[in-house]
């Protein structure tokens, strides 16, 4: 060797002749690893003048060299791994040693059997520190061997080969952190689109393939089947994404997936073959590692992270992976939460339509029913007196009719009206123009004109902002709606009053009463009843206040609502 060019006597190729340094700068000039490693063994067979080579990766972990690149090799040698003694990259593993051999066949369990009358040539590319970074597997056919000389080149090769190899290996590092913190962005901005949790790690194990290029993605969550739990795997990613087309389910004490997730703890597996705990999926693909990353947030696990392929897993491997089930178990969580939140507000909902349609049209529609079945006898001792009471029962229905057209509004909106306007029952209307005295008052003859008494007592009131006093209403107007459908009083008695910043509503009247006690238990004789109560004393608690009601059987009751204003928020 000398002015910088390499010539192997006796080798008169192209090739051969071509400066050294040349190739040197050649292979330097490349950052991508796998290009690189392409183009280190198509070099490597050059200078040697011979047909075909591979060139191998050692993977600590196992202790193997798989297969990264080769020059006129059959495409099944990619991805190979190679245990030590184990053809002619094991034997170069296990001895740490080049090694020559005039016959390929002479070697153990070999590869390429076709080709056994080969001459081969293996050399050990040095890693830092005096490890193993790869091994060079290189054969030509007969005549052809290899000698001293070769070994000389091949081994001077493998020690600039290996510089470049690092380096492309660290670039290939922060490439992938980068790539891992894209990653990391734009499951920030899955997770904040308000998909439900099946959509959510669909899309997840999707963008996990597209920026790390794991073969073979799937986010499996946990459900409870009959006291059971179970992993469903749905929304594939990658190879299996082209061949599974349904769900499939899985008991979470099988699997690796299931050990990540009952143990709540990433699983590596970087040898499948090895572990008794693997489970192939339903249409086997190639995989030879596993990575489990449960989804837990506190107390709570949803399922786990699984990913599978040819390549084992680093430390980055796993913190990325980490960080991304972090996010997915805050998002599921929150899903989760919005959709309870979405329901006790359908609850709260019907539980306040509930209310209304009791307030404003049951207690009409009862009202009439009273009143008719008392209009035939009112009208054989006065006929006035029925007709009287006919318009009534008019008055009523239409009454009734407007409170039902307001709820069917509220259920049905006018897209032209405001959404977040509430619409006013007729009751409540009354409340603005008239005054809460006047409304109740109003309320109480149109219930029922018959009676012989209701008083009205508001003088120690104090007038108060309308949205206090319209609920005001709806709630004297159901104690008073009991009382005179109920009770079987004679006379009612209505007093308000304001004391040390205490509002107080009394509903009296001389009825026939009820055991309270009894009566909370037990509403099945009368569930209207019951609802009323409730009613009442639920619109009473939103004002911070409480409703009691006093009674005992033959002494009458007595409905006492206490407010204090300082919690009413303006």
């Amino acid at each position: 060797m000398s002015s910088g060019i390499l010539r192997i006597e006796g080798r008169d190729t192209p090739a051969m002749s071509e400066p050294f340094n040349t190739i040197l700068e050649e292979i330097a000039s490349e950052l991508e690893l796998r290009p690189l490693l392409t183009s280190i063994i198509t070099r490597a067979c050059g200078l040697l003048g011979a047909e075909a080579g591979a060139i191998g990766l050692y993977v600590p972990r196992r202790h193997t060299v798989q297969v990264e690149a080769i020059h006129q090799l059959p495409l099944t040698e990619l991805g190979l791994e190679f245990e030590p003694g184990e053809g002619l990259i094991g034997k170069v593993l296990a001895s740490g040693r080049p090694v020559i051999f005039e016959r390929y066949g002479e070697l153990e369990r070999i590869s390429l059997p076709e080709r056994r009358d080969y001459a081969v040539i293996g050399v050990p590319i040095p890693g830092p520190g005096g490890g193993l970074l790869g091994v060079f597997g290189i054969g030509t056919p007969a005549p052809r061997t290899f000698d001293a000389s070769d070994l000389e080149t091949l081994q001077l090769f493998a020690r600039h080969a290996a510089i470049a190899i690092q380096n492309a290996m660290r670039y290939e590092r922060e490439k992938r952190r980068t790539e891992r913190m894209t990653l990391i962005a734009h499951i920030a901005r899955v997770i904040t689109a308000g998909l439900e949790a099946n959509e959510l790690v669909a899309t997840a194990a999707q963008v996990i393939h597209e920026h790390l290029g794991y073969p073979n993605v799937v986010i499996p969550l946990l459900y409870r089947d009959d006291d059971e739990e179970f992993l469903l795997f749905d929304g594939h990613a990658g190879n299996y994404g082209d061949v599974l087309d349904l769900a499939h389910s899985m008991p979470v004490t099988k699997g690796v997936t299931g050990t990540a997730v009952l143990t709540r703890t990433a699983q590596v597996v970087n040898d499948v073959r090895k572990d008794p705990r693997y489970v192939p999926p339903p249409i086997p693909i190639n995989v030879r590692t596993e990575l489990a990353m449960p989804i837990v947030l506190g107390d709570e696990v949803f399922g786990c992270i699984n990913i599978e392929g040819l390549n084992p897993f680093d430390e980055d491997d796993v913190a990325s992976i980490q960080i991304i089930a972090d996010h997915l178990a805050v998002a599921i969580k929150n899903t989760s939460l919005s959709r309870e939140a979405r329901q006790a507000a359908v609850m709260r909902e019907r539980q306040r339509l509930a209310r209304d349609l009791h307030d404003a049209v049951s207690q009409a529609l009862s009202s009439i029913s009273l009143m008719s079945q008392s209009i035939v006898p009112a009208w054989r001792r006065d006929p006035a007196e029925g007709e009287r009471r006919a318009r009534r029962i008019e008055e009523l229905a239409r009454l009734a009719f407007a409170e039902m057209r307001a709820l069917l509004r509220e259920l049905r909106p006018d897209p032209s009206v405001d959404a977040g306007s509430q619409v006013e029952n007729a009751g409540v209307a009354d409340v603005k123009k008239m005054g809460l005295a006047a409304a109740l008052q109003r309320f109480a003859f149109i219930l029922a004109p018959q009676t012989p008494s209701i008083r009205l007592d508001f003088a120690a009131y104090q007038s108060q902002p309308p949205s206090l006093e319209e609920r005001l209403y709806l709630i004297c107007r159901e104690a008073l709606s009991n009382a005179i459908r109920h009770s079987g009083a004679d006379r009612l008695d209505v007093s308000a009053g304001v004391k040390d910043d205490v509002l107080m509503l009394n509903i009296q009247d001389n009825g026939r009463g009820f055991d309270v006690a009894a009566r909370a238990e037990v509403t099945g004789d009368s569930p209207e009843q019951g609802i009323g109560l409730q009613t009442m004393s639920e619109r009473a608690a939103t004002l911070g206040g409480v409703c009691e009601v006093q009674s005992q059987p033959g002494r009458g009751t007595t409905v006492c609502i206490r407010i204090p204003l300082l919690a009413i928020t303006p």
